[in-house]
């Protein structure tokens, strides 16, 4: 077996010999390099468009991590923007109870309402003062009453959905009825069959235990057929404020 000196020497020999031989003319290195040269260019042109991929599909992952976070501050403004917007209705509607209401400030709770399908409320409940049966009113318009009241929420029972009891109330020309719903819509009832009625007419509170003379309940929008066996006449009355459109509203 050839010992590792030997094979050290024979390799600087055969260096040495080559550079002699290139000195004397007898080897072309320059051949050799441009060779080499044009093997270097092969390849750095095969490895370019692999090299163009990877540099998209670095720059693509770049843009899109920009994007989810543009995307993410994009949502984060709009509701930020959308809370202003909702704090400046508030203050708006608030400026104006305030400036147009003759009502006593001490009798008087302002509460957000709380929009919701299955049951509508507001903001307010008995630590602030709210009791079951006290009006909810928006600008002098009468939208219901307050049904079940806990410490910090109170339920709102829209005129609509005042099927028991109901709100004495007169048109603007005084005949009397009662105003009640029927889990739809507001109707005027106990109306006398010769009372005069018409479309268009306002209809406002009358003299309540718990609601106050001359609030507006709303439009008559339609007149139904007398009611032969009970000798009255029932009237629909369309309600000229929606409580699920209203930044704040008024307990009384």
């Amino acid at each position: 077996m050839q010992s590792p000196f030997k094979t050290y020497v024979f390799a600087l020999i055969s260096i040495m010999a080559l550079f002699f031989m290139e000195f004397l003319g007898l080897l072309d290195f320059l051949w050799l390099k441009q060779q080499a040269n044009q093997i270097k260019h092969w390849h750095y042109q095969w490895l370019l468009p692999i090299n163009q991929s990877l540099s998209s599909v670095q720059n693509f992952w770049r843009l899109s991590a920009k994007l989810e976070d543009l995307q993410y501050r994009y949502a984060e403004a709009a509701a930020q923007l959308a809370a202003i917007d909702a704090l400046e209705k508030e203050n708006q509607e608030l400026r104006r109870l305030l400036e147009n209401s003759n009502r006593d400030r001490e009798q008087v709770i302002i509460a957000a309402p709380i929009v919701s399908f299955a049951k509508s409320s507001v903001t307010v409940g008995s630590n602030q003062g709210a009791q079951v049966g006290a009006a909810v009113l928006y600008q002098d318009n009468l939208l219901g009453i307050l049904g079940e009241v806990s410490q910090r929420q109170a339920e709102v029972l829209l005129l609509q959905n005042l099927q028991t009891g109901g709100i004495v109330a007169k048109t603007k020309q005084g005949v009397m009825g009662l105003v009640k719903g029927n889990g739809r819509e507001i109707v005027f009832t106990e109306v006398a069959a010769d009372a005069s009625l018409e479309k268009g007419e306002l209809v406002y509170t009358a003299a309540n235990a718990s609601v106050e003379a001359g609030l507006v309940i709303g439009r008559i929008e339609a007149i139904r057929q007398d009611n032969v066996a009970t000798a009255s006449k029932v009237a629909v009355i369309e309600p000229l404020v929606n409580f699920y459109d209203l930044a704040i509203v008024e307990i009384k």
